[in-house]
């Protein structure tokens, strides 16, 4: 799936369907640059998703259904900033009855979700447990049939990436569909799907599919960001290059050198590794009948354009002349096949290297939080110290340690650094907020600290010691 625009989605629908599959109980939070997205899972299903985005939240969600008046909004933003949820502080303002309410958590989640679509890529972090889901209002929508809803918004509103916009090469039904086979399509969905039998051409594809509600491209684009299709590297259709200049050609020629130095003989000639011995001679004469060098012959081409079509044919041939050949095809899968296992293996040494790294970082951390408990703040710190040593980016590894190095003078100026640090690899956490609130305290720097503690209060309303540490420097400021 080399160059795939999707690898990310579908990554992200199969998470999504094993967590539901696993029935699941979790908050699953993405990140890309400022933006924070969340969606929480109850027992598999979407309970209900969150956003930092201001057009993303509840209330300015409930606006635009008409359900919730502007005017209510400043209601809303008091009763939040005094602990309320957001779904609380809509029902105490509005008196919003529950059914209506419900209307507006569930088109703000398939919202957020179809939003994920438009992201070429971004941090997702797992979460686990019901303690982390503070509405009150939580739906019981089936994740197979969320992702369904938010990819058909996706397409229609074309919030897609770019690349998904023209669809080129050729199209695919994912031989790793898994469980995204149980996926709810309707019957112009499924039947577009079961049109794919093997690499198909989107134009083909395009044609055999009847006019309906929903214009073909979109069905197509919306079983792709699903993971049902993928896009396979092709040459484009022979009339597309009629007429090309040649700098739009050697566009194209680089392309496709980038693309064969490092693809293996099936994908230089597109076709499946189980491919027929008619299938490789089929696509063979197609990529001749575009990148024969006789075609470049005339005067209208630089020589340095021959030279690197002459070279793409290179490729081209051999790779034809070995798979057409069932003997050298069956050395060179042998080979393909054992080169494939070397890396494999290489990839498992190394993710056993990392696992007894993690097992030894998570021992020293238990140990560090025993002593943190008992008040062993050096010891502590110098276990805590190893376990960010070993795994520097793991959020809560940062967060304690700047906890236990809050508790001795010398280290607090470290401390802030450690829970500065929990906090950009982590932003929705809102302990290590708290905690910063707290050191800030410690040196004198209220102002800070009051800035920390309405920070852990936007991530996390009902955050009783937040809310207490802003009351007790409230008191001060009116002494």
């Amino acid at each position: 799936m080399a160059g795939d625009p999707t690898v990310f989605h579908h990554r992200l629908v199969e998470t999504l369907l094993e967590l539901h599959k696993r029935q699941h109980s979790c908050v699953v939070r993405l990140e890309r640059g400022t933006t924070k997205r969340q969606l929480v899972l109850s027992h598999g299903a979407l309970a209900f998703a969150e956003s930092n985005l201001p057009q993303e939240h509840l209330a300015h969600v409930l606006i635009k259904l008409d359900l919730l008046p502007r005017k209510d909004l400043q209601k809303v933003s008091a009763l939040m900033k005094r602990g309320r949820s957001s779904d609380e502080a809509v029902a105490l303002a509005t008196g919003l009855d529950e059914k209506r309410l419900a209307e507006g958590v569930r088109e703000q989640a398939v919202m957020i979700l179809a939003s994920l679509f438009a992201w070429p890529g971004c941090e997702l972090r797992l979460f686990d447990g019901e303690p982390l889901m503070r509405r009150s209002c939580r739906l019981a929508l089936p994740m197979p049939q969320a992702l369904v809803e938010a990819a058909r918004r996706a397409a229609k509103n074309h919030r897609i990436p770019a690349a998904l916009h023209s669809l080129p090469g050729l199209v695919c039904a994912d031989p790793a569909e898994g469980g995204r086979a149980s996926l709810p399509l309707n019957s112009a969905e499924a039947y577009a799907f079961a049109q794919v039998d093997g690499p198909t051409r989107l134009s083909h594809l395009l044609q055999m599919l009847p006019p309906g509600e929903v214009q073909p491209e979109e069905l197509i684009q919306c079983l792709f960001l699903l993971g049902l299709l993928r896009l396979e590297a092709a040459a484009p259709d022979p009339s597309s290059l009629a007429g090309l200049q040649e700098e739009q050609l050697s566009g194209q020629v680089d392309k496709l050198l980038q693309h064969f130095e490092v693809a293996n003989l099936y994908e230089i000639l597109a076709v499946p590794t189980d491919a027929r011995e008619e299938d490789i001679k089929s696509a063979y004469h197609e990529m001749a009948r575009l990148y024969h060098p006789d075609r470049f012959e005339s005067k209208g081409h630089s020589s340095d354009f021959r030279a690197r079509v002459e070279r793409l044919f290179t490729y081209i041939t051999g790779a034809y002349t070995t798979l057409s050949d069932p003997a050298a095809r069956a050395n060179y899968d042998e080979m393909r096949l054992k080169k494939e296992s070397r890396v494999e293996a290489t990839l498992q040494g190394r993710a056993a290297v990392d696992s007894d790294k993690e097992k030894m970082a998570e021992t020293l951390f238990l140990a560090g939080r025993a002593a943190l408990r008992n008040r062993e703040f050096e010891k502590a710190v110098s276990q805590l110290k190893e376990c960010v040593w070993l795994r520097p980016e793991t959020a809560r590894y940062h967060h304690y340690l700047g906890v236990a190095q809050a508790e001795i003078a010398v280290f607090r100026k470290e401390a802030e650094q450690h829970l500065l640090r929990a906090i950009e690899l982590e932003h929705m956490y809102a302990d290590s907020y708290l905690q910063l609130g707290k050191l800030y305290i410690k040196v004198n720097l209220p102002k800070r600290a009051e800035a920390q503690f309405y920070e852990a209060l936007r991530w996390d309303g009902e955050n009783s010691e937040a809310l207490k540490q802003l009351q007790v420097l409230g008191k001060q400021k009116g002494k």
